[in-house]
C-alpha cells in the first residue's frame, strides 16, 4: 500500500519522483510465459549497473495489449519485489474503468508506488466528458497516486486544458506522462507545471528539459537501458553534468550521443511515429546488449536474419556493442 495519503499524493511525487526512469518490457520464454528469471535479471542490471532510478511497468514498451489480465497482475508483483526500494510506476490503463481500478488496487498491494493510465480508447474516445467520467471513477475508487500517460498510441491526445481540468477533478492525480510535441510540453507545464511533475519523456528533449525547465525526472523511455552500458551511462553523464552547472560540457557530453540516436530513430522511433510498435527491434537490441531481448508476442512481426544481421552491424558501428 502507499506509503503516503491520496492527499498527499501530488507532494509526495514531487518530493520523490526524481532522475533517470525506465520504461522497461517483459522477456517471454519458449513457453510464450513471462520470463520470470530473466526479467528479475533484466531489473537487476538496470538498478545495480545502469542506476536507473525508477520503473514504468507493464505499458506500452511492456505489451500490455497482448497480456491477460493476471499476467499483468504477476507482471506488477514481480516488478515490485525485485526493484525493492526503487520505485515503480504500474501501467494500469484498460478501456474498462472498473478493471482498471481493480489493477490499479493490486498494483497498490504489491507494493507499487504510483499508478499511470494511458488514455482510455473505446467508450472515451477523446471526448472530454467521458475522459473526464473515466478518470473521475478511477480516482474516485484508490488510493495510489495516478499519473496520466498522454500517448497518441491510443487515437488521441489531452489538450493542455483537458489535462488541467483532470488535474482539477482528482486530488490524486499527480503527475502526466505527456509524450507530445515540445510546444504541447510547454503549454501543459504553464496550465499545471506548478499542481504536479509534468515529465516530456523524449530523450532528444531532456538536455533542455533538465537544463532550461528544470524538469526533475526523465519518466519514461527504454533509452537508458538501450543508451548505457556498464562503465559508460551516457545519460547520467550529462544528467550530472547539467545539475552541476557545466552545461556547455554537458551539451558537448550529449552530443556524443547523435550517432547512437540515429540507429535509435532508424529502427524504434521511426517506426513507432508510424504507428508501427517495434519491439521485435527493442528486444533484439537488448539481447545484442547482453539484456534478456526474447520473443515478442502477435500481432508484433518477429525481425527477419538480415534485420537481425543490420541491427547488429548498426550497434556495433556505434559503440553500443564490441
Amino acid at each position: 500500500m502507499p506509503s503516503y495519503k491520496k492527499s498527499d499524493a501530488r507532494a509526495y511525487c514531487k518530493d520523490n519522483m526524481k532522475g533517470i526512469w525506465a520504461a522497461i518490457p517483459y522477456p517471454f520464454d519458449k513457453n510464450d510465459n513471462i520470463d520470470e528469471d530473466a526479467y528479475r535479471a533484466d531489473i537487476r542490471h538496470y538498478i545495480d549497473d545502469l542506476h536507473i532510478k525508477g520503473f514504468f511497468v507493464g505499458g506500452m514498451i511492456g505489451e500490455f495489449w497482448c497480456m491477460t489480465k493476471e499476467e499483468r497482475l504477476r507482471g506488477q508483483e514481480i516488478s515490485c519485489d525485485e526493484a525493492g526500494d526503487v520505485p515503480v510506476i504500474a501501467h494500469t490503463g484498460h478501456t474498462s474503468a472498473k478493471e482498471a481500478v481493480e489493477l490499479t488496487n493490486a498494483a497498490a498491494e504489491a507494493g507499487a508506488t504510483y499508478a499511470i493510465l494511458a488514455n482510455p480508447y473505446l467508450g472515451a474516445q477523446g471526448i472530454p466528458e467521458r475522459v473526464r467520467s473515466f478518470f473521475k471513477y478511477v480516482c474516485d475508487n484508490v488510493d495510489l497516486g495516478v499519473s496520466l500517460f498522454n500517448t497518441g498510441a491510443t487515437g488521441y491526445s489531452l489538450s493542455p486544458q483537458l489535462i488541467k481540468d483532470l488535474v482539477d477533478d482528482n486530488e490524486n492525480i499527480c503527475c502526466v506522462k505527456n509524450a507530445q510535441p515540445k510546444y504541447h510540453c510547454d503549454e501543459v507545464r504553464h496550465a499545471v507545471g506548478n499542481d504536479i511533475v509534468v515529465s516530456d519523456p523524449m530523450e532528444t528533449q531532456w538536455f533542455y528539459n533538465r537544463a532550461y525547465h528544470k524538469q526533475q525526472t526523465f519518466m519514461s523511455g527504454p533509452d537508458p537501458f538501450l543508451y548505457q552500458r556498464t562503465g559508460n551511462l551516457v545519460m547520467e553523464k550529462y544528467t550530472k553534468l547539467i545539475d552541476g552547472g557545466n552545461v556547455e560540457e554537458a551539451w558537448t557530453a550529449s552530443e556524443v550521443m547523435n550517432p547512437m540516436r540515429r540507429v535509435m530513430d532508424k529502427w524504434i522511433w521511426g517506426p513507432w511515429s508510424r504507428g508501427a510498435f517495434p519491439i521485435p527491434a527493442l528486444k533484439e537490441w537488448m539481447a545484442l546488449m547482453g539484456m534478456s531481448g526474447g520473443p515478442s508476442r502477435a500481432p508484433m512481426i518477429p525481425l527477419t536474419a538480415g534485420e537481425k544481421k543490420e541491427l547488429e552491424g548498426d550497434l556495433r558501428g556505434v559503440g553500443l556493442i564490441d
